[in-house]
This record gives structure tokens, C-alpha cells and sequence, in this order.
């Protein structure tokens, strides 16, 4: 990551961090709140001392109207004149400050000197799986779909102005899942408000992602009502990603213990050991699969279809099994994606009108165009981003290939879509740029046991917007979470190039 000293000295435009304007005081932080304008509710602000690595800062939270509950911090005495907007996970309904570094958090922008603001998205949730705040709420709807973008934008930078005294010099936008959602949304219909765009493992289809999928994986893993695949099944996750490596690491040209070109590859299940006949899965060894677990599990991989074979949307990534029990199966109805799925289908899908609806109930012939009015309005596919360009603006894109929530292969797809629309890779990789990070998961949520997880999108970004330098490449370390591993660095390199991943015994060669 950028070094902290270096990020306090960047240039304010004629200014440094270390005489950041007399105004940015602890003294000026307490009456910050009473010169604030009508767009705000109630608000307060507060100023909070330095603690480790976090710098002291002014504190400013309430409400930006109609509903947006947000935090700010402003920095005092190290300020680097940037302003930096994170998106939410989920369906957001609470302000979350903290988490992994580049996924919706503002912690790390904050000790890197930005003035940063968190959002609830315009309204309130028990969590970030709970969709009810939808129901009869019109006006929540709208702004979650968007419109909290531009009002927390016009917010936060007059926050900045009455602290600073001045503008921003420049604007970043940074979020993952729901956020890299929101990133594209403001790239596509908010062009001109950020300089710089980072949008990890995006929802891009939270439609079909929430809707058809979500419906999918809950439905195929039913048997006589009841789930084939359940907690016990966890005890046999490591047996299934050995066999997935064992099918599908050498696509790419190597055997590194890591799989960087899940789709294409198909799990031969008559290779991969069978549990006795007549035995259940909870009574199984830990090193086989029954026959109701290959079904499913194939399935699961296969994505959803409809009556007719029609594919609607790709399936599990190979190599994702590691993160199934913190989505899918721990608790069943406790785990996440499971909790997002149905929040999705019973308040977002049919604008609320089947709150008790299941993924059993989903109809994969009729319900999907059902889905479609919702689509246009959630969902940025818009590959036409030259407003976007025409304005400046840099974007980065980056996606976890063992993604089982927001399956990967929907940012290729959006991604080459931009391709065909805007003339092609020479023109388009001069303002959007797209990794693919062999291995990891969904943002951070969880350790991957495979591949170094720790990168910084953000200094590379800056790069581009402030020093005109593209990046041609990101590289991954392992983070201080993760134990041993078979890859001991991995580059990421912009699309349609494939990661180069460096062997934890290779001596130090790139592999090729």
C-alpha cells in the first residue's frame, strides 16, 4: 500500500498536508455542524483524537435528505485534498466504516488522508441480507438504486468546503458486491462527479444474481423438501476443491495449486469417489460424494436453466467451494447468500407483492422476464461509457474468479460488452481497465485458501488519474489472515491477459 507519510504529502494544489488550511481544527470540527446547509437533517460532528494508525480526524454523522444516514472524516492537520465516496454490501441499510481495506470501508481511505464518507444507501436494515426496508417504500427504492450517489456527493463535498475551505481536487468512488454495483452505476449515469472509479466483485445483475440464481441454488438442493447439501456438508469442501484442482489447475499452461481459469473446465463426477450406496450424507466419509451430492453439486456449477436447457446465468465458479459455507450453508438460512437471495425475491423481485415467496416457488420459464422492468432500472449493463470517458474519468474493475455470489463471469461478459460498444481494447483501455484475481472470493468476506488476497486497487488508480500512467498490473501478497499457500504472489494483469501466479518454491520466477 502507498505509504502513509507519502500520502500526507501529496500536493493540495499550492498547499501541503502539513499546512492544511487553519480552518480544518479540532475547535472548528464542533461548530462544523452548525454551517451546514438545508440538504442536511440532524447532524452532528465531533473531533476524534489519533489513535494508531488512524490520524485524528473530525467526525461528521446524521442525515442527508430525504434519508441517507451517513459518517464523514475529515482529516485534521493531514488532509490530501481528495474526496473518497464508499459504496455498501448487500442491500446496505446501516453505515459501516470499517472492513477490508478497498471494499466498503472508509478506515484505510481516512489514514491515507482522504475526506471520506459512508452511507446506509437512504435507508434502515437489520442487516445487510434484509430487503424489507422495500416494501411500500418507493422513495428508499429509488435512492438504492442510485440516487443516494449524486445527493451523498453534493453532501459530502459541501462538507468538505465548510471544513477546508475549498473544493476537493479531486473525487474518488471505491465500494465491492453491492458497492462495485453502485461504482458502475455512478460511472454510467453520474459521469462527470468522479475522477477515479474502483469497482470490485460488482452485482452487475443483482437480478438475475438475487433472482435466478439465489432461486437456483436453493431449489436444485431440495429433495423431498428438504436440503441435500447442509452444514455436514462442510467436512467435505476440502475434498471437492482437491478435486477441482486436481481437474482444473493445468488449463492455464501450469500446476500451481490454483485454479485461474475456472469456466470452460467441467468436473468429470465419474472420476471423483462415491459414498456407498444407500448411506446419507451426514453418514459418509469425508473423502467421497453420494449420489444426491453429485446431483446437486453439478448443478450448481451448471447455473440455472430453464425447462428447456436454455441457459439464464452462469453457475458457481470451479474452485469456489471453499467459500460455500460461509454463503450457502452455514446454518442454511443463517448463511449469507442464502439471506440476500431470499430478501431479494420476497420485497425486490416482484416489487414486494410475494413477501412470503421461496426459490422453490421461482418459475424458470415465466419469472425471469418477470424480473426485466426491475433490471432496467438496478442492474448498469449500459456498456456505453464514453460520457464517462469524454469526462476524464478512469475505471478499474477487478473480480474474485472463485466468486459464488456474484459470479464472475458477469463482469466478463459486462466488460466485453464495453469492448464491442466502444470500439474495441485500444480505445477502451484507455479510461477502463479489468482484472481477474485467480482464487479469491467475494471482497474479502472470507480468507481464500489458494491465492494471496492482499492488493491495493487505490494507489494504482491514483496513479492513472493524477500521473496519466495506466496500470499493467496489480500484484496480490498473501495477507496476514491466510496461512500457508501453494502461489506466493500472483499478478494481475488488465483483460483479456490471464494472471501470471509466482509458486511458493519456484525461486522467484514468474510462472508463465
Amino acid at each position: 500500500m502507498l505509504d502513509l507519510l507519502a500520502a500526507a504529502a501529496l500536493s493540495l494544489g499550492g498547499q501541503t498536508a502539513e499546512t492544511a488550511p487553519a480552518a480544518a481544527t479540532a475547535e472548528h470540527c464542533g461548530a462544523l455542524s452548525k454551517q451546514l446547509g438545508s440538504e442536511f437533517g440532524a447532524v452532528e460532528s465531533v473531533a476524534v483524537a489519533a489513535s494508531g494508525e488512524d490520524p485524528a480526524y473530525c467526525k461528521v454523522s446524521g442525515t442527508i435528505l430525504p434519508t441517507i444516514t451517513f459518517e464523514m472524516r475529515l482529516p485534521i492537520g493531514n488532509w490530501n485534498g481528495k474526496y473518497y465516496q464508499a459504496g455498501c454490501g448487500g442491500f446496505c441499510g446501516n453505515v459501516i466504516t470499517g472492513g477490508p481495506a478497498y471494499s466498503n470501508s472508509i478506515v484505510t481511505a481516512t489514514r491515507r488522508g482522504y475526506a471520506a464518507i459512508a452511507t446506509d444507501n437512504g435507508h434502515r436494515g437489520s442487516s445487510p441480507g434484509d430487503a424489507s426496508w422495500a416494501q411500500g417504500n418507493p422513495q428508499g427504492l429509488d435512492l438504492f438504486k442510485g440516487k443516494w450517489i449524486p445527493l451523498t456527493y453534493a453532501a459530502g463535498t459541501s462538507i468538505v468546503r465548510a471544513f477546508y475551505g475549498q473544493q476537493p481536487r479531486l473525487h474518488y468512488f471505491v465500494g465491492c458486491s453491492n458497492g462495485g454495483r453502485a461504482a458502475l452505476v455512478a460511472a454510467q449515469r453520474y459521469p462527470t462527479l468522479f475522477q477515479g472509479i474502483i469497482s470490485g466483485c460488482p452485482v452487475i445483475n443483482m437480478t438475475k444474481s438475487g433472482g435466478i440464481l439465489g432461486s437456483w441454488m436453493n431449489k436444485v438442493n431440495l429433495k423431498d423438501g428438504k436440503p441435500v447439501l447442509t452444514s455436514d456438508f462442510v467436512r467435505k469442501l476440502p475434498f471437492l476443491e482437491r478435486q477441482a484442482i486436481k481437474q482444473c489447475d493445468a488449463r492455464d499452461g501450469k500446476r500451481d495449486g490454483l485454479i485461474s481459469q475456472p469456466y470452460g473446465c467441467r468436473i468429470n463426477f465419474s472420476a471423483i469417489k462415491s459414498c456407498p450406496v444407500g448411506q446419507s450424507g451426514s453418514e459418509t466419509a469425508d473423502d467421497c460424494l453420494t449420489a444426491d451430492e453429485k446431483s446437486v453439486v453439478a448443478k450448481w456449477y451448471q447455473g440455472p436453466v430453464d425447462s428447456k436447457g436454455r441457459k439464464l446465468l452462469a453457475g458457481f465458479p470451479v474452485g469456489s467451494e471453499s467459500y460455500w459455507n460461509f454463503w450457502y450453508l452455514r446454518g442454511m438460512n443463517q448463511a449469507r447468500g442464502n439471506d440476500l437471495a431470499g430478501g431479494f425475491l420476497r420485497y425486490l423481485a416482484f416489487d414486494g407483492t410475494r413477501p412470503t415467496m421461496t426459490g422453490a416457488d421461482f418459475d424458470f420459464d415465466k419469472d425471469p422476464a418477470k424480473l426485466e422492468p426491475l433490471a432496467r432500472e438496478l442492474d448498469p449493463t449500459n456498456p456505453d461509457l464514453s460520457a464517462f470517458d469524454n469526462a476524464g474519468g478512469k475505471l478499474i474493475m477487478w473480480h474474485g474468479m472463485a466468486d459464488p455470489l456474484s459470479v464472475p463471469y458477469q463482469s466478463v461478459t459486462y466488460y466485453q460488452s464495453v469492448l464491442r460498444r466502444m470500439g474495441g481494447a485500444a480505445r477502451v483501455q484507455k479510461f477502463f481497465r479489468y482484472f481477474l484475481a485467480p482464487g479469491l472470493g467475494h471482497c474479502w468476506e472470507a480468507a481464500s485458501p489458494t491465492a494471496p488476497e492482499e492488493f491495493d486497487p487505490l494507489t494504482p488508480l491514483e496513479t492513472w488519474v493524477e500521473k496519466g500512467r495506466a496500470p499493467d498490473q496489480i500484484i496480490a501478497t498473501p495477507s496476514s489472515r491466510q496461512g500457508a499457500l501453494p502461489v506466493s504472489k500472483v499478478v494481475y494483469r488488465p483483460y483479456p491477459q490471464m494472471p501470471k501466479s509466482l509458486a511458493a518454491d519456484n525461486g522467484g520466477a514468474v510462472s508463465q
